[in-house]
């Protein structure tokens, strides 16, 4: 990762306080190559409020600056794009596609705002994006201390283990960018499902006590270990689905996205 990057940066025009441009700016001071930024202005109809009587939906040149200053401030490479397709993910998947981005940063109000909610649109966004998608929480601490990947360890199939494999490089990665405890999680449901923990530990060559194995609902333990632990960012797997299941919520990635309060980083 010393090559430069290309981070792409949803901003939400009905809000004054853009986390995950904030985040970019710090991920960026950290780079070896400080990112180009591609800072995409759309509103998400499915969450916001296009009603006329909503003020938030305008805005003007003062609010641009605004939003371009701390960019300048940092002297990052940085394109603005605007966008008004009602199509909110699909604009942003080609969008994001065309600059060929290796992190889409997008900010969640859903627990700040009644006007806002985590939409269907968002979870199609993290289901077929092409990279790494992080969720930018207000209130999350952007100085990350401990960084918390969510695993499943007991299933051998090809998919779970190259999944696998990338939360934890991911995990791994971000801990030493930031100088961070890493650690790391895995439910299972039963007797019957439980991981072998043995085999976890040299996998992973982590500290024995810093590998959570815990029966329960994974978003439940998820949620559980994060808050004990205090972590800053919880790195977690979504698998595509297809067909009926593409139009259905409530997998578990999703389940633990609504349970934990952190930042979530998803990868596919």
């Amino acid at each position: 990762m010393s090559n430069q990057d290309t981070l792409f940066v949803v901003v939400d025009p009905t809000q004054n306080d853009h986390v995950a441009l904030e985040r970019a700016i710090i991920t960026s001071r950290l780079r070896d190559v400080p990112p180009k930024l591609k800072v995409f202005v759309g509103v998400d109809s499915a969450a916001v409020s296009l009603d006329a009587d909503n003020p938030d939906i305008y805005r003007d040149t003062h609010w641009f600056e605004a939003l371009k200053k701390p960019l300048e401030e940092a002297k990052l490479d940085y394109t603005l794009v605007i966008c008004w397709s009602t199509q909110w993910q699909d604009a942003v998947l080609q969008a994001a596609k065309k600059t060929e981005a290796d992190l889409i940063l997008v900010p969640d109000y859903s627990a700040k705002n009644t006007r806002n909610r985590f939409s269907d649109a968002k979870w199609q966004l993290l289901r077929n994006a092409k990279c790494p998608v992080l969720i930018c929480r207000p209130g999350a601490d952007s100085q990350r201390k401990t960084v918390l990947a969510a695993v499943k360890m007991q299933d051998s199939s090809t998919v779970y283990t190259e999944l696998n494999e990338k939360i934890l490089a991911r995990g791994r990665w971000m801990a030493e960018r930031y100088n961070a405890d890493f650690q790391v999680v895995n439910a299972y449901s039963d007797s019957m499902n439980y991981p072998d923990r043995g085999q976890m530990v040299r996998k992973i060559d982590i500290e024995s006590d810093k590998i959570h194995v815990r029966q329960g609902p994974a978003e439940d333990v998820v949620a559980e270990v994060a808050e004990e632990i205090g972590a800053d960012i919880v790195v977690i797997g979504t698998l595509k689905r297809r067909g009926v299941l593409l139009a259905m919520r409530g997998n578990t990635s999703e389940r633990v996205m609504s349970k934990v309060r952190q930042d979530v980083m998803t990868l596919n």
